[in-house]
């Protein structure tokens, strides 16, 4: 099956009290949500949330309370989509024309993303269509500060709703923005009021596909927004002599002050980039910082190929790699953002160096 015809997920996440099932409530009674299959992840024996939302067909939701879905249910998550899946097709229902999963919020979604890449049946009916993190604006700098899980959803994040605006004045809410931008620049914002959004808002966030790559891959690599928050943001392979630390110490991570140092930056090769080099940096990268690279996107110039690739990984795994057309890259400069933890920029620069020598 092809990338365009795989159907879209969206992961919903943000912490404890965001208003993640307020949201819930609003999305799916718009008509663009009819066929959508609403997976809910409960944390603890007893389901509350389930009943919080809409009522509709009684198999399009899904509720797992065994515990939490990033962690100790995994496995669950491609069972009992399965299952409604048998469901819906045993009563001749519509097809499921998209996914949205819910996370507990103190989830972090990561291992969630990892399962939609490896999981076999789940990678060849399903693809990440984005990552939509709620936080809450009345309490949304001090969740940040003290929660790691927190961080982390904001983090790797395609769009940023914020909620309960309303309940704060201009100044903290634009405290907020700032730390918001600071842990992912590339991030879209929207203040989302009791939960109104319109679902087309959180569904253009996917992969590029083949068929349209050349509209969509600006906005899903967001590159242009890391220019302006850091001189870092525009790295290029670095040329010191002094060897670079892997990982950043507490003293030079301007992006977050707190907690695990979220770092966000853009990397960028003005050449092409020969398939054996691609191919060692991001496997050395992966072994040595696999856990602390949250997530990762970029647009690559593979020298010998007249297609450049689109490459999306979160953590140690890395989603098949998705030709697109020339025009996808225009310049051939590849970009690669890396949003990270407590990784020194230098260090990502300094091991493509060893190998592009």
């Amino acid at each position: 099956m092809l990338t365009a015809d795989l159907i879209p997920v969206t992961v919903l996440t943000g912490f404890l009290g965001s208003g993640k099932t307020t949201l819930l409530n609003e999305l799916v009674r718009q008509p663009a949500m009819r066929d959508a299959l609403v997976v809910i992840n409960e944390f603890g024996d007893i389901g509350l949330d389930h009943r919080l939302v809409a009522e509709g067909d009684e198999h399009s939701v899904v509720e797992m309370s065994s515990g939490c879905l990033c962690c100790t249910i995994r496995g669950d998550l491609s069972r009992s989509v399965q299952q409604a899946w048998e469901a819906l097709a045993s009563d001749g229902g519509r097809p499921i024309s998209r996914m949205i999963i819910e996370t507990t919020g103190l989830a972090d979604p990561a291992p969630i993303l990892q399962t939609l890449m490896t999981d076999h049946w789940l990678a060849h009916r399903f693809r990440l269509d984005g990552v939509v993190c709620l936080v809450d604006a009345a309490n949304g700098v001090s969740t940040l500060n003290a929660h790691r899980e927190s961080q982390r959803q904001a983090a790797i994040a395609d769009c940023l709703l914020i909620t309960k605006a309303d309940l704060v004045d201009e100044a903290r809410l634009a405290r907020l923005t700032e730390r918001l931008t600071e842990i992912n620049p590339a991030a879209e914002q929207l203040d989302v009021q009791h939960g109104a959004v319109d679902a087309a808002r959180l569904t253009a966030k996917r992969l590029p596909v083949s068929d349209n790559a050349d509209r969509q891959v600006e906005g899903w690599l967001g590159a242009g927004a890391y220019l302006q928050v850091s001189p870092i943001s525009s790295l290029t392979p670095s040329v010191s002599d002094a060897p670079a630390p892997l990982l950043a110490s507490d003293g030079d991570a301007p992006l977050s002050r707190h907690g695990e140092q979220i770092r966000s930056f853009c990397f960028r090769v003005e050449t092409p980039i020969a398939p054996g080099v691609l191919e060692d940096w991001l496997d050395l990268l992966m072994s040595l910082l696999g856990e602390k690279m949250l997530r990762i996107k970029a647009i690559v110039n593979v020298a010998g190929q007249a297609q450049p690739l689109a490459l999306h990984g979160v953590q140690h795994i890395f989603h098949p790699p998705v030709a697109l057309p020339s025009e996808a890259c225009p310049d051939g400069v590849s970009r690669f953002v890396f949003i990270t933890s407590g990784v020194a920029p230098e260090a990502v620069t300094r091991l493509f160096d060893d190998f592009d020598a």
